[in-house]
């Protein structure tokens, strides 16, 4: 069956931060850097940091930042450890992710050292910071570089690290001071970020189901726990990830069975313990008319919980499309829909710009393109410039779906060219 179209269609559109335009936008970045090193207020520093993430999320910079790479991310390493001030340390996380993101044209070598730079100081910042926002910050940060950057031992690792700061609720991460509201925010956040290393992990590449399976088993309890959570972002976080995790092992379950004529009918395909209960809350949450909760967060909660049923128990994978410049983008799935929101979050206003020429963002999303009003075939993960489906870049899970699409399409062609011969003797 082939994914049920979502109808997340949604028009970007130009936000309130006013970009920087024109010839001197460079010279305005070089002056932001050279200010922030110098000595000066955490007043003048905020200025300069919201220059640079101005820039930075507007416009491509890496020819512009090139030579100046470990002299920016040590600067900003320094305005998150030092504390000074929330809207500083949280401006300078922004603006570490906005540089990761402007590495394109990098070198994984180069791209894994810079990383390993910044590592440790994002750790301690949502360790041991009293302000939840800048534990936020960190946390997104350091869930997007992770994603474009990191070695997939260092995923693992950060994802363990994301895991443990759900399960033991914060603990040995300084939250004793935190509200119950800010504690909601803190896990909808660490929600994010693992759900997003868990799509790097087993949706790209080379994926081994033992250990996606190990990992599922392990980490879908403590979600199905905070399905009941009092927050709505904290509910929609976990329910986003389980259908991600289950989106990634239903490639290798739900193969169908008369397209796999090799498949050993003596073997037994794993099935998650508690799956009828499972469904069971997932189907409420999707119609869930509490009037304790606002209309709109119950609306925004069904809608996303419609689609995370279809998912888990019917392998239907959502739809996102955005309108941008005359075009529709089509994203399918939650493994590229988490992500998506991720960079988009960061983005802000320059979204649209990095979407339509960044070529990190076209290496990881895979995205089709179509003129509106264009039909799109769900299965066409070919390049604006392609005239085809290529698999080019695509990980085993995709090329997998695209593999069983045509395997049912060819069979069905078969099956109909056959119907034809039995009822025209004289084909």
């Amino acid at each position: 069956m082939a994914p049920k179209k979502s109808s997340k269609t949604k028009q970007e559109e130009p936000v309130e931060e006013v970009k920087i335009t024109g010839s001197g936008w460079t010279e305005k970045m070089n002056q932001a850097i050279d200010d922030l090193s110098e000595s000066r207020t955490s007043s003048t520093r905020e200025e300069s940091l919201e220059i640079i993430t101005n820039i930075f999320s507007n416009h491509h910079v890496f020819s512009q930042i090139e030579n100046r790479l470990e002299e920016i991310l040590g600067l900003l390493k320094k305005s998150v450890a030092k504390n000074n001030s929330t809207k500083e340390a949280c401006l300078a996380a922004r603006a570490i992710a906005l540089t990761f993101i402007n590495l394109d044209d990098i070198s994984e070598g180069e791209a894994d050292d810079l990383y390993r730079r910044i590592l440790s100081c994002l750790r301690s910042a949502i360790k041991n910071s009293p302000d939840v926002e800048i534990k936020m910050s960190c946390l997104q940060t350091l869930a997007l570089i992770t994603y474009t950057a990191a070695s997939d031992i260092d995923k693992q690792l950060v994802r363990e690290y994301l895991f443990d700061l759900i399960e033991t609720d914060g603990a040995d991460f300084n939250v004793d001071e935190l509200s119950p509201q800010e504690c909601d925010q803190l896990f909808a956040e660490s929600l994010r970020a693992y759900g997003i290393l868990y799509a790097s992990s087993f949706s790209t590449g080379f994926v081994d189901f033992d250990i996606l399976w190990e990992e599922l088993e392990k980490v879908m309890p403590m979600h199905e726990m905070l399905l009941e959570s009092s927050d709505k972002d904290v509910r929609i976080a976990a329910g986003e990830n389980i259908g991600l995790m289950f989106e990634s092992a239903n490639v290798f379950l739900n193969a169908d069975a008369e397209d796999d004529e090799e498949e050993d009918e003596d073997a037994v395909k794993p099935e998650y313990d508690n799956m009828d209960g499972l469904i069971h809350t997932l189907k409420d949450l999707s119609v869930d008319s509490s009037r304790r909760r606002a209309k709109s967060d119950r609306v925004e909660q069904k809608s996303v919980f419609r689609d995370i049923v279809r998912t888990v128990e019917d392998n239907e994978k959502p739809v996102e499309e955005l309108k941008i410049g005359g075009k529709v983008l089509s994203f399918r799935g939650w493994s590229k829909i988490l992500p998506l929101n991720s960079f988009r979050r960061c983005l802000g206003p320059g979204f649209q710009h990095h979407l339509k020429t960044n070529s990190m963002m076209k290496d990881i999303f895979r995205y089709s393109t179509g003129f509106v009003g264009r039909p799109q075939d769900d299965s066409d993960d070919s390049d604006e410039e392609g005239g085809g489906i290529s698999t080019a870049g695509l990980s085993n899970v995709d090329k997998k779906y695209l593999y069983d699409e045509n395997k049912k399409s060819r069979s069905k062609q078969i099956r109909s060219a056959r119907i034809g011969k039995e009822s025209n003797p004289d084909y």
